[in-house]
């Protein structure tokens, strides 16, 4: 119950109702669920605000119609990129609902990786396109030539949502090599930098195959935002190795606008987790948004108290939203900035308080919003969690420990650091006792290519978490300490 962004299917109240809410379903922009066919998010079901369009008109929606299928290679070799772009619009001028799969993976621009199956028949990939209300039209990629060959150097790259946010995202490169006979021995492709493209016009260059990148502040003028995330790896010897994923992220204040008549409310808290202070306080900075061109103006504000207890009452009441915020008015763009706070020796039994919000745009437009400051988790102890055996993971939770001057650190700690390049001469010493593939200066060294992965001939790079169509964790969830 961190940061939570809310929309509310309720009618309006005036600031002088005595009784407050009931909190809302939680929405929040998330990347669309993994499978063949996406389903659009869908407005929720409360009854007292009728749906924007009577049932006949949402059952008639057209259906999509695809313009044009392009493969960006006639040719290629197993496991090799091959980037494939649909077009496509609606009769009825409901583009801003259109969402894409081509080949299982989700985006209107995407690079499968193909492999010929045990029968020797070249994969056969599908494009389908969504329109409003889902309805779909699907048509089959044109075909391309699966050769018998591996590429000599390959870039899988895999992102991850961060903990406690609604669109900033990690990124690696993992490059594979396939010699062939023809390689000069003792000759290797050593990474040197990477520049990366975030497919929404901004760049960056690394030394390390990682990079970060925050998409909370994109437009949201359609229900989805479709990303084609690329790093190009530039060696000290050899030609630049190029790598791509795509991204498919939910819009929420979009679909809050166009199917509740919403206007969201959008929070970000720094920190990102929250943190005791040594008199007992939790302190966050709010900045309270939103991606309207005009004011939104804040009626109405009420206080949840949730208890440590569960069986316990969750107390609430009304606040004035002056004094909570400091205004009354979130004015476009970067909107207010507060601070927040839980004073756990005052209340000494609450777990979390969560602060919901209503208001008004300057065309009378109902606002709905809410932002959480919660009392953080217990220490870790010896007691209560379980042991390192790795000796690797075990020392590089060591050296965290000491570089940031921690009784304890997290997982997101050791990414960080992990990136920053701090575990580099612990790595190298780790390899030449263990024979370990990672590169003295702390970058990933090349690794042979593993292969197809199962099932089926084609498959996305990544698995599990890596996997961009995967589940992002729950707001309010935080890394494993350590």
């Amino acid at each position: 119950m961190v940061a939570a962004l809310l929309a509310w299917l309720l009618w309006d109240r005036s600031p002088a109702e005595s009784t407050p809410p009931p909190p809302p379903a939680m929405p929040g922009p998330r990347l669309t669920e993994p499978g063949p066919g996406p389903s659009a998010p869908q407005p929720e079901p409360e009854a007292p605000v009728p749906p924007t369009e009577p049932p006949a008109a949402q059952a008639a929606a057209a259906a999509p119609v695809i313009d044009e299928i392009t493969v960006e290679k006639k040719e290629v070799c197993e496991g090799e990129e091959n980037l494939i772009t649909v077009r496509a619009h609606t009769p009825d001028g409901s583009d801003a609902y259109l969402h894409y799969t081509i080949g299982g993976r989700q985006g209107p621009r995407v690079p499968v990786r193909s492999w010929i199956a045990d029968d020797g028949e070249s994969p056969k990939l599908e494009v389908r396109v969504f329109g409003k209300n889902n309805v779909s039209t699907a048509a089959p990629v044109p075909e391309f030539t699966v050769k018998p060959c591996k590429p000599v150097r390959m870039a899988l790259v895999t992102s991850r949502l961060r903990a406690n946010t609604w669109g900033e995202f990690d990124f690696e490169v993992k490059l594979t090599e396939n010699p062939g006979p023809e390689s000069t021995p003792g000759v290797s492709f050593k990474p040197r930098s990477y520049e990366w493209s975030f497919g929404d016009g901004e760049k960056l260059t690394t030394q390390l195959p990682y990079a970060s990148h925050n998409y909370e502040g994109r437009k949201q003028d359609a229900m989805f935002s479709n990303l084609l995330v690329e790093v190009t790896v530039h060696g000290e010897v050899g030609e630049p190795v190029r790598g791509r994923t795509s991204l498919q992220l939910i819009n929420p204040v979009f679909e809050d606008l166009t199917t509740k008549g919403v206007v969201t409310l959008l929070v970000q808290l720094t920190p990102r987790f929250p943190e005791l202070g040594s008199d007992g306080v939790v302190r966050q900075k709010v900045r309270l948004f939103h991606h309207r061109d005009r004011p939104v103006y804040i009626h109405n504000a009420v206080l949840f108290r949730h208890k440590l207890t569960p069986s316990e009452a969750v107390g609430q009441q009304v606040v004035d939203p002056s004094g909570l915020l400091g205004t009354s008015i979130i004015p476009p763009g970067k909107g207010i900035e507060f601070e927040a706070k839980l004073d756990t020796n005052r209340d000494a039994d609450v777990f979390s308080l969560e602060h919901y919000l209503e208001g008004k745009d300057s065309e009378g437009l109902p606002a709905r919003g809410a932002f959480s400051v919660m009392r953080p988790p217990p220490k870790p102890t010896k007691e209560k969690s379980n042991p390192v055996t790795d000796p690797l993971f075990k020392a590089k939770i060591l050296e965290a420990r000491k570089l940031l001057n921690r009784p304890y650190v997290t997982d997101e700690d050791l990414w960080a650091l992990e990136r920053q390049g701090k575990f580099a001469e612990l790595e190298a010493r780790f390899q030449a006792t263990q024979g370990q593939t990672t590169a003295p200066d702390g970058r990933d060294a090349v690794s042979k290519d593993p292969g197809p992965p199962p099932p089926g001939p084609t498959a996305p790079p990544g698995t599990g978490e890596e996997n961009t169509g995967a589940q992002p964790p729950k707001p309010g969830s935080k890394p494993n300490e350590r």
